[in-house]
Protein backbone atom coordinates (compact mmCIF):
# COMPACT_ATOMS: atom_id res chain seq x y z
CA UNK A 1 0.00 0.00 0.00
CA UNK A 2 1.45 2.88 -1.03
CA UNK A 3 0.92 6.74 0.33
CA UNK A 4 -0.76 7.82 -2.94
CA UNK A 5 -3.01 5.52 -3.66
CA UNK A 6 -6.32 6.11 -5.65
CA UNK A 7 -4.81 9.30 -6.70
CA UNK A 8 -3.89 11.07 -9.77
CA UNK A 9 -0.95 12.88 -10.83
CA UNK A 10 0.04 15.26 -13.78
CA UNK A 11 3.55 15.79 -14.23
CA UNK A 12 4.29 18.31 -16.93
CA UNK A 13 7.86 17.85 -18.85
CA UNK A 14 8.34 14.29 -17.05
CA UNK A 15 9.44 12.17 -20.28
CA UNK A 16 12.91 12.29 -19.42
CA UNK A 17 14.90 14.21 -16.42
CA UNK A 18 13.69 15.27 -13.23
CA UNK A 19 10.16 14.95 -14.36
CA UNK A 20 10.42 11.42 -14.78
CA UNK A 21 11.73 10.74 -11.84
CA UNK A 22 9.09 12.46 -10.36
CA UNK A 23 6.62 10.49 -11.93
CA UNK A 24 8.60 6.96 -10.96
CA UNK A 25 7.84 8.13 -7.07
CA UNK A 26 4.71 9.15 -7.05
CA UNK A 27 3.77 5.93 -9.12
CA UNK A 28 5.78 3.76 -6.69
CA UNK A 29 3.52 5.29 -4.26
CA UNK A 30 1.02 3.99 -6.10
CA UNK A 31 -0.07 7.38 -8.05
CA UNK A 32 -1.50 6.89 -11.87
CA UNK A 33 0.32 8.99 -13.71
CA UNK A 34 -0.80 11.32 -16.54
CA UNK A 35 2.39 13.39 -17.77
CA UNK A 36 2.80 15.74 -20.42
CA UNK A 37 5.89 16.58 -23.10
CA UNK A 38 6.25 18.53 -25.93
CA UNK A 39 6.11 15.65 -28.19
CA UNK A 40 5.44 12.07 -27.60
CA UNK A 41 8.31 10.45 -28.77
CA UNK A 42 10.16 7.19 -28.05
CA UNK A 43 11.33 8.69 -24.55
CA UNK A 44 8.03 9.48 -23.02
CA UNK A 45 6.36 5.84 -24.47
CA UNK A 46 9.45 4.14 -22.60
CA UNK A 47 8.53 6.77 -19.71
CA UNK A 48 4.89 5.17 -20.05
CA UNK A 49 5.63 1.63 -19.90
CA UNK A 50 8.50 2.20 -17.12
CA UNK A 51 5.26 3.56 -15.23
CA UNK A 52 3.07 1.01 -16.17
CA UNK A 53 5.34 -1.93 -15.18
CA UNK A 54 4.85 -0.58 -11.76
CA UNK A 55 1.52 -1.06 -11.71
CA UNK A 56 -0.28 1.90 -12.86
CA UNK A 57 -2.38 3.67 -15.19
CA UNK A 58 0.12 5.88 -17.00
CA UNK A 59 -0.55 7.83 -20.35
CA UNK A 60 1.72 10.64 -21.93
CA UNK A 61 0.04 13.46 -23.57
CA UNK A 62 1.25 15.96 -26.05
CA UNK A 63 1.34 19.33 -24.92
CA UNK A 64 2.25 23.02 -25.51
CA UNK A 65 3.05 23.91 -21.88
CA UNK A 66 3.06 27.55 -22.54
CA UNK A 67 -0.22 27.31 -24.65
CA UNK A 68 -3.33 28.48 -22.75
CA UNK A 69 -5.75 26.86 -25.15
CA UNK A 70 -3.63 23.54 -25.47
CA UNK A 71 -3.31 23.30 -21.70
CA UNK A 72 -6.60 23.87 -21.19
CA UNK A 73 -7.82 20.93 -23.32
CA UNK A 74 -5.02 18.50 -22.63
CA UNK A 75 -6.00 18.89 -18.94
CA UNK A 76 -9.64 18.39 -19.99
CA UNK A 77 -8.39 14.82 -21.30
CA UNK A 78 -6.87 14.05 -18.56
CA UNK A 79 -9.72 14.30 -16.48
CA UNK A 80 -11.42 13.16 -18.79
CA UNK A 81 -9.34 9.70 -19.21
CA UNK A 82 -8.64 9.50 -15.35
CA UNK A 83 -11.90 10.91 -13.53
CA UNK A 84 -9.56 12.90 -11.08
CA UNK A 85 -6.57 15.12 -10.95
CA UNK A 86 -5.35 14.90 -7.50
CA UNK A 87 -1.87 16.81 -8.00
CA UNK A 88 0.07 18.72 -10.17
CA UNK A 89 3.50 19.02 -10.47
CA UNK A 90 4.68 22.19 -12.33
CA UNK A 91 8.09 20.79 -14.18
CA UNK A 92 8.17 21.32 -17.21
CA UNK A 93 11.53 23.81 -17.93
CA UNK A 94 14.43 24.76 -20.66
CA UNK A 95 17.29 26.99 -20.41
CA UNK A 96 18.47 29.72 -22.81
CA UNK A 97 21.50 30.91 -21.13
CA UNK A 98 23.35 34.30 -22.05
CA UNK A 99 24.46 37.53 -20.56
CA UNK A 100 22.00 40.19 -20.48
CA UNK A 101 23.59 42.32 -23.32
CA UNK A 102 23.67 39.46 -25.77
CA UNK A 103 20.23 37.44 -24.59
CA UNK A 104 17.40 38.15 -27.19
CA UNK A 105 13.84 38.71 -26.50
CA UNK A 106 13.10 35.29 -27.94
CA UNK A 107 15.22 33.51 -25.64
CA UNK A 108 13.78 35.36 -23.14
CA UNK A 109 9.93 34.87 -24.05
CA UNK A 110 11.32 30.51 -24.41
CA UNK A 111 12.01 30.54 -20.79
CA UNK A 112 9.88 32.60 -19.42
CA UNK A 113 7.08 30.88 -21.30
CA UNK A 114 7.77 26.93 -20.98
CA UNK A 115 8.85 27.75 -17.22
CA UNK A 116 6.68 30.25 -15.95
CA UNK A 117 3.68 31.03 -17.99
CA UNK A 118 2.80 26.79 -18.33
CA UNK A 119 2.70 26.94 -14.59
CA UNK A 120 0.15 29.39 -14.59
CA UNK A 121 -1.56 27.56 -17.34
CA UNK A 122 -2.20 24.50 -15.62
CA UNK A 123 -2.75 25.51 -12.25
CA UNK A 124 -5.94 27.48 -14.54
CA UNK A 125 -7.06 24.10 -15.63
CA UNK A 126 -6.52 22.18 -12.44
CA UNK A 127 -7.74 24.21 -9.70
CA UNK A 128 -11.57 24.31 -10.81
CA UNK A 129 -11.29 20.84 -10.68
CA UNK A 130 -9.40 20.34 -7.72
CA UNK A 131 -11.85 22.69 -5.78
CA UNK A 132 -14.76 20.44 -6.97
CA UNK A 133 -13.20 17.76 -5.54
CA UNK A 134 -12.51 19.67 -2.51
CA UNK A 135 -8.92 18.29 -2.64
CA UNK A 136 -5.58 18.79 -4.46
CA UNK A 137 -2.02 19.74 -3.98
CA UNK A 138 -0.12 21.68 -6.50
CA UNK A 139 3.83 21.74 -6.67
CA UNK A 140 5.80 23.93 -8.78
CA UNK A 141 9.63 23.19 -9.55
CA UNK A 142 11.57 26.16 -8.45
CA UNK A 143 15.70 26.47 -8.14
CA UNK A 144 18.07 28.44 -5.63
CA UNK A 145 18.25 31.13 -8.53
CA UNK A 146 15.20 31.77 -8.12
CA UNK A 147 16.31 33.42 -4.94
CA UNK A 148 19.49 33.99 -5.89
CA UNK A 149 20.18 34.84 -9.55
CA UNK A 150 23.06 33.25 -11.52
CA UNK A 151 25.09 34.83 -13.91
CA UNK A 152 23.42 34.43 -17.18
CA UNK A 153 20.84 33.48 -16.44
CA UNK A 154 18.43 36.37 -16.10
CA UNK A 155 15.43 34.37 -17.84
CA UNK A 156 15.50 31.31 -15.80
CA UNK A 157 16.15 33.21 -12.69
CA UNK A 158 13.67 35.50 -13.23
CA UNK A 159 10.95 32.49 -14.11
CA UNK A 160 12.02 30.30 -11.37
CA UNK A 161 11.82 33.68 -9.32
CA UNK A 162 8.46 33.71 -10.51
CA UNK A 163 7.27 30.16 -9.70
CA UNK A 164 8.41 30.86 -6.09
CA UNK A 165 5.71 33.78 -6.18
CA UNK A 166 2.95 31.84 -7.77
CA UNK A 167 3.40 29.23 -5.12
CA UNK A 168 2.76 31.47 -2.38
CA UNK A 169 0.19 34.02 -3.90
CA UNK A 170 -1.91 31.25 -4.61
CA UNK A 171 -1.58 29.28 -1.48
Amino acid sequence: MGLLDGKTAIVTGAARGIGKAIALKFAQEGANIAFTDLVIDENAEATANELEALGVKAKAYASNAANFEDTANVVAEIHKDFGRIDILVNNAGITRDGLMMRMSEQQWDMVINVNLKSAFNFIHACTPIMMRQKAGSIINMASVVGVHGNAGQANYSASKAGMIALAKSIA
